[in-house]
């Protein structure tokens, strides 16, 4: 693909995406917490409150951090809703979801990409530095998954070794800022491209599993080296 057909491409990309979409985002997120609680054998309000946790954990640690004041999901009616729709669903249908397991990690890439984005353009609305505001749309992403984790008793899985998914959040971020600060794109188109990117990078990462290693001590073999080069010195 040419630099005109790319350019084209973009030009064609809405400008922003509909009101609607975090919302969508939000229900995602509270139907995988569910069905999370509801296979570990949770009660009613253990699903609803997990799925409240990772369907919205990230958009109010988001606000929280930003001290914008109270957060949109608490504001928004609509949200609590679309949450308790999600636990209903995954209470009684965790099953039927699960069998969806395809169609759940396309979903699920496509709103730890939406949540990315939004937080780091959160953070930069506010003339937050770069760094920061990647920081921010990292834990937006993933901020559900850690509290469903903790509440559900268990280690956070984006904090141990595992296919990537903070990663993944983390370079969908990164695009979204350099992006939004190297370039004249509308915020909207953006976001749509560091989206792709997370997208891709997820599924990817699950189809040829890439995975993330745990900590390598190599205290020792430092150590050694240093040893056998002061001893040479001598």
């Amino acid at each position: 693909m040419g630099i005109g057909t790319l350019a084209t491409v973009i030009d064609g990309l809405p400008l922003a995406l509909p009101a609607w979409t975090q919302l969508a985002a939000a229900g995602v997120g509270a139907t995988s917490g569910a069905v999370y609680a509801a296979k570990r054998g949770f009660d009613v309000v253990g699903v609803l409150l997990l799925a409240v946790a990772e369907g919205l954990g990230g958009l109010l640690l988001r606000d929280t951090l930003l001290q914008t004041g109270t957060s949109i999901v608490l504001l928004d009616g609509r949200y609590l809703l679309v949450a308790t729709a999600a636990a209903v669903a995954g209470f009684f249908f965790a099953g039927l979801v699960d069998r969806l397991e395809g169609v759940i990690l396309v979903l699920d890439a496509v709103a730890l990409g939406f949540f990315c984005t939004v937080g780091a353009d959160s953070a930069l609305g506010i003339s937050l530095p770069p760094i920061a505001a990647v920081f921010i749309g990292t834990v937006t992403a993933v901020g559900g998954l850690v509290l469903r984790d903790l509440l559900a008793g268990d280690a956070p899985r984006v904090l141990r070794p595992g296919v990537f998914t903070a990663a993944a959040a983390f370079f969908g971020a990164l695009t979204f800022v350099l992006l939004e600060t190297w370039t004249s794109l509308p915020s909207g188109q953006s976001q749509i491209l560091a989206m792709v990117v997370v997208f891709a990078v997820r599924l990817l990462a699950v189809r040829l599993e890439w995975r993330t290693s745990a900590a390598s001590d190599i205290s020792e073999r430092v150590w050694s080296i240093w040893a056998r080069t002061e001893d040479g010195g001598r």
